[in-house]
């Protein structure tokens, strides 16, 4: 399953008017009008991942999955089997087609909604109430009401463990990384386990009374908790410290949810007729909306503005339903079994949105270090981040008199903006040594803090024996060509290859620094169907666009002679840069889990160190362009891959050679 498409992010100033415009629609139980009483009221309310169905769970028994798009519950599936009050369901955290359930018969129950099947189920004992899956789908815990856990192993189905709490514990969740459960208890506090040894860790005091529900936001920076004083806390979970308090309600809290960016939260009661939405960021209150009946359960949608709520007798209400909530790959039989109709399973993108290529193609507010940012491309490169917004370019290099030049030649342009003397910084280091690059990451880490984009440039020729191959008479001055400067090899290895592995390795901590500055989950993000998750309210905080969703990014240089069997330069050059390119490739497979982007740019001729000497002009059998690369070239590319407008592009091979390779002998 693809990941689902997510909204674009709304601004707290034009949240209210959109959302008031959405519609609500009603579900109710027509099929069977007697089961719609007071004994039928929403317990439970669970979106799969992409949200493209919903779960209910009520005090009657029934379980039922429906599909949002159809308010009748003809098109709905109900999954028959608890023999008592369905207290709490689940949806699997990756697979979309697995709910687990609960109920005061002492079952949790996994069924597969296509087939409306259990496919498993664990007897617990007592009456289970609350259920919480590990992110990573592995196991699940059912909290019991004699304040017993219960951890249950998925694929085993059955118990692990059990653990007797020594006070009334509510509801309990994981963190993002699945190290840690947050139980919500009778005597106010927030009990945070160890998992899975169910260690005490911490405890925070979150409310004068009963603490009742709890929320985890999608980026993992804060932690919601309701409780029965109508009060709810957000607690920042990098401190532990209550950042804000919301009155979001006139009773008891009963649940609490985050939208799907993290930047809007809300809260259901039991006894208040109203739903409140607050900004989660500033605590202040952007939406408030009158109800003909209380709703105690409310859930947002995993990917789009759209908010289901109990209404208490009256079934199931869902806020800013449309068609295609999310791109879903289903197969025609099991979007029929579901009632959802194919024709409604594309997700068309949003033609009508402003594309502006200021916005699309710049470097506003960026961190970016470039190895070898002295001369050549290095230096064009930063020159198109600096004209165009970066907050901060590190030129490093060997020399120092090379970088501080360097500088002086990009602040003297008529076209650097004003007031950004700061935005360059020279800093003298060796790529093959990893004292050297450590002391520039301790710098940077210091002055910045983060580091958006590192660009892996540095390079040299090596040994120079690439046309003088073609030019050979005999065997033996073909062998003495191909051995000439052999101590060479060593050198510009270890600059041209090596060190993509070792610089890259030496900032992988401030490239992760960045993706949390932007909202992003930090750590490794395994499993199918379970993206990354970003709290886009941190983008406001930086002055970033609301849908801006670059990760971090690492960019190496390598150069079309990766590709080319014809050796212009040398043997050893074509060979190094072929390994660089190889090396960002596989950078971008296995750093892919840990959110760090890996592209490589694949350069033709362009005015350098290592191509002085060399004609300005080719022929249309060398380069069909009929030129060297410009300033122009490198720019536009730099800018696209660095701006918003590249926020896709991952893992791939940019060559930009005026059709080089086209005419050479190449594996490209």
């Amino acid at each position: 399953m693809p990941p689902p498409t997510r909204a674009r992010a709304l601004p707290r100033t034009t949240f209210s008017a959109t959302f008031s415009k959405f519609k609500t629609s009603t579900y109710t139980d027509q099929v069977r009008p007697s089961a719609v009483s007071q004994t039928h009221y929403i317990r439970s309310l669970s979106w799969n991942a992409p949200g493209t169905l919903i779960a209910t769970g009520a005090a009657d028994r029934t379980l039922r999955i429906w599909n949002p798009e159809k308010t009748n519950a003809k098109h709905s599936t109900e999954l028959k089997g608890h023999q008592g009050a369905v207290e709490r369901v689940a949806f699997h955290p990756n697979t979309e087609t697995e709910l687990a359930s609960c109920s005061s018969d002492g079952m949790v129950r996994f069924w597969d909604v296509r087939s409306k099947a259990i496919v498993g189920e664990v007897k617990v004992g007592g009456e289970p109430f609350t259920l919480a899956w590990k992110p990573d789908g592995s196991a699940i815990v059912a909290g019991r009401k004699d304040n017993t856990l219960v951890a249950i192993d998925r694929a085993a189905l059955a118990p692990v463990s059990e653990h007797k709490q020594s006070v009334q514990t509510n509801e309990c969740v994981f963190d993002w990384a699945g190290k840690k459960q947050f139980l919500t208890t009778g005597d106010g506090s927030v009990r945070i386990l160890d998992y899975p040894s169910f260690d005490s860790w911490f405890s925070l005091n979150a409310h004068t009374s009963s603490c009742t529900t709890l929320s985890m936001s999608p980026s993992g920076e804060y932690l919601a908790t309701g409780g029965n004083d109508a009060l709810v806390t957000l607690w920042d979970t990098s401190e532990w410290l209550c950042a804000r308090t919301l009155h979001l309600v006139e009773g008891p809290v009963k649940s609490v949810d985050f939208s799907f960016d993290g930047s809007y939260i809300t809260a259901g009661s039991e006894e208040d007729k109203g739903l409140q939405i607050a900004h989660t960021e500033t605590g202040a209150i952007v939406h408030e909306m009158e109800l003909p009946q209380p709703a105690a359960q409310v859930a947002w949608h995993p990917c789009r503005y759209t908010l289901a709520y109990s209404a208490d007798g009256h079934g199931l209400k869902i806020i800013g339903i449309r068609s295609s909530l999310c791109t879903d790959n289903r197969s025609p039989s099991r979007t029929r079994l579901l009632g959802i109709s194919p024709s409604h399973q594309t997700q068309n993108m949003d033609v009508l949105s402003p594309l502006n290529p200021a916005t699309l193609f710049n470097a506003k507010g960026l961190v970016v270090v470039i190895t070898g940012g002295g001369s050549g491309i290095g230096l064009a490169i930063a020159s198109a981040l600096y004209q165009n917004g970066a907050y901060k370019i590190y030129l490093l290099g060997r020399r120092q008199n090379v970088l501080d030049d360097a500088i002086k030649t990009l602040r003297s342009s008529p076209a650097a903006p004003k007031s950004s003397e700061s935005a360059l910084a020279a800093i003298s280091a060796d790529v093959t040594s990893t004292e050297s690059i450590d002391a520039a990451v301790k710098q940077i880490a210091e002055e910045t803090g983060h580091v958006d984009v590192l660009i892996n440039n540095a390079g040299v020729t090596g040994p120079k024996n690439g046309r003088q191959l073609y030019e050979a008479e005999s065997i033996s001055q073909l062998r003495d060509l191909m051995l000439k400067d052999w101590d060479g090899w060593e050198s510009a290895m270890a600059i041209n290859t090596q060190s993509v592995v070792g610089v890259s390795a030496a900032f992988l901590p401030l490239l992760e620094a960045a993706n949390t500055r932007r909202g992003w989950a930090a750590g490794k993000v395994t499993g199918s169907g379970n993206p990354r998750k970003q709290d886009a309210s941190a983008l406001e905080k930086i002055g970033a666009d609301a849908d801006d969703d670059r990760l971090a990014h690492i960019i190496t240089v390598a150069s079309v002679a990766s590709f080319m069997r014809k050796s212009s330069a040398g043997l050893c050059y074509n060979a190094s840069k072929s390994a660089a390119a190889q090396l960002g490739k596989i950078l971008a497979s296995f750093l892919a889990e840990w959110g760090v982007r890996s592209n490589v740019i694949c350069p033709g001729p362009f005015p350098s160190e290592m191509t002085q000497g060399n004609s300005s002009s080719y022929g249309t059998n060398e380069v069909p362009q009929g030129r060297m690369g410009n300033v122009n070239d490198v720019a536009g590319q730099t800018l696209f891959l660095v701006g918003k407008g590249g926020a896709y592009i991952n893992g791939t091979m940019q060559v930009t050679d005026g059709g080089r390779l086209s005419v050479f002998p190449s594996t490209y």
